[in-house]
């Protein structure tokens, strides 16, 4: 017997204005789809975010690396 892929229900606390206009604007039936694929791009731009943020870290890492061995090769 295969398992049924049963999805989570997230429960979300949203202004009453907020949920009129998108029930209006998307449909009532899209809503979660529409909330699913926003959440999905935010969570994107997270992901693209800290990447970039550890590549910063790596390349000013690599900066202080070399600073650190002129320094030792010039005391020599």
């Amino acid at each position: 017997m295969e398992k049924s892929k049963v999805k989570p229900i997230l429960g979300v606390s949203i202004s009453p204005l907020l949920y009129q206009r998108l029930k209006k604007e998307i449909g009532d039936r899209k809503v979660s789809a529409f909330v699913e694929k926003a959440i999905v791009a935010e969570l994107g731009k997270k992901d693209k975010e800290k990447q970039k943020l550890k590549q910063q870290l790596i390349k000013d890492y690599q900066a202080v690396a070399r600073s650190q061995k002129r320094k030792a090769e010039d005391e020599i």
